[in-house]
């Protein structure tokens, strides 16, 4: 489907497949990186950080893990500020063109053992820069596909979750891949550099396609127009809380993936391979029920209603706690391979439709920085340091099934933020406005 302008100056028309693959690609590297830093948290932590022991050195790791998200606000304000008064590509290049930099600073620093304390600071930098750089990448690339969708919100939205799957494919198999190819010294040595160049070299193609998107002619319009619809806008400040809260579990939960190869290793005592391999053959199978995603997403937008949403929410919360008791019981490959796998289905539900939904939450001409804060406040919260919680939790309790505690507060407050956001959606055309 091609997307023509109404404009009086009509804009170039782009087909929906590049919009959604342009849009989508920035989303894929961010997810990519993120997940190769998780899988070689044990590495990075030798190469890089001081500390006396194995414990220190992970925390250390996971903690500048989790820094970096405390730059995404940061970027989401000046970035998302960018995206609703410069448009939307301008700031998805300018976004990709730095995540891109910091993936390369991490492949090229030294270790610790050759330059000091510069290593760890140096790590440290190349992550504040990717996390400035993703906090405006969600909102502007969401702004886009939304915009150039009208009736299909969700469902184009969608994507970005879809990629997010291929980009942890792509990091579980590199992964996998080379655990097997390389001995067990050199993929503790380097195998993560070989890692973070594959998505450094994906950066420029990122680049040359998002200068073929152009901006949505609603987008256009609003810009021409912007006095039109400011009296009728709801609260910012209310949509970011709202957005930071609909994200809670769904980030909890992604980040519990990436945390899994950790935890299989300090807790299970399971070989690396083994567990990537597992995790190799989830992402496989999240990737074949990706057309059941795109269905669910297509019947909210057609009705709007949020109640499946909870209902996944609920099911999450109470799977948590007992599903950290089976591997504890079952520490293996299959559990390793299953027990996620469960949690991706039951999440369905609410994970399909929520790109879209929480655009919806924003108007126009706030929705870059909406989208931008709110996601990236939300990221911050409940994923950047999920790693480093669970490990905490872990630790202090003595309890390797704590960090299923984790994930039913992180339900509870999402909960809590769609019974808001509700609030804000229009009604959908084939649903009456008081069955949402």
């Amino acid at each position: 489907m091609d997307v023509a302008s109404s404009t009086p100056t009509a804009a170039p028309t782009i087909s929906r497949t590049v919009m959604i693959l342009g849009a989508s690609i920035g989303n894929a590297l961010e997810f990519y990186d993120f997940v190769i830093y998780g899988f070689f948290a044990t590495d990075l932590a030798t190469a890089f950080f001081p500390g006396h022991d194995a414990t220190t050195k992970l925390l250390l790791t996971f903690g500048t893990f989790g820094v970096s998200f405390l730059a995404r606000p940061v970027g989401a304000v000046i970035l998302g500020t960018f995206a609703d008064r410069r448009g939307r590509t301008a700031c998805m290049i300018l976004a990709v063109s730095l995540m891109t930099l910091a993936s390369a600073l991490i492949t090229l620093m030294p270790s610790r053992a050759s330059i000091g304390l510069l290593a760890p600071l140096g790590i440290l930098l190349a992550r504040l820069i990717q996390g400035f750089a993703l906090g405006g990448e969600f909102g502007s690339s969401t702004a886009l596909m939304i915009e150039h969708s009208p009736g299909r919100e969700s469902h184009a939205a969608s994507w970005q979750g879809t990629s997010q799957n291929v980009a942890g494919l792509c990091a579980a198999a590199v992964a996998y891949g080379l655990s097997l190819a390389l001995s067990t010294a050199a993929f503790q040595h380097w195998g993560f550099r070989i890692a973070f160049a594959i998505g450094t070299l994906a950066g420029p193609i990122a680049i040359v396609l998002r200068r073929h998107l152009v901006d949505a002619p609603g987008f256009i319009a609003q810009q021409r127009n912007p006095a039109d619809t400011a009296a009728r806008d709801p609260s910012t400040g209310g949509g970011i809380a709202i957005a930071a809260g609909m994200v809670a579990i769904g980030t909890a939960q992604t980040y519990l993936i990436v945390y899994l190869p950790t935890y299989a290793a300090t807790q299970l005592h399971m070989t690396q391979g083994k567990a990537l391999g597992a995790i190799v053959l989830l992402y496989i199978v999240t990737l074949a029920i990706v057309p059941l995603r795109l269905l669910i997403a297509r019947r909210f937008d057609t009705s709007h209603r949020s109640r499946d949403m909870i209902i996944s929410c609920v099911a999450m919360m109470a799977a948590g706690y007992p599903a950290f008791m089976l591997l504890g019981l079952w520490p293996s490959a299959t559990a390793l391979f299953l027990i996620p796998l469960f949690f991706t289905v039951i999440g369905l539900p609410y994970n399909a439709p929520l790109t879209g939904f929480m655009g919806m939450v924003f108007p126009i001409r706030h929705r870059g920085i909406g989208l931008s804060v709110g996601y990236a406040i939300g990221i911050a919260l409940f994923g950047g340091f999920a790693p480093f919680i669970n490990t905490w939790l872990i630790e202090q309790t003595g309890d390797p099934r704590s960090p299923g505690l984790y994930l039913g507060l992180a339900s509870i407050i999402t909960i809590i933020a769609i019974g808001f956001a509700k609030s804000r959606l229009p009604p959908a055309d084939n649903a009456p406005a008081g069955r949402r």
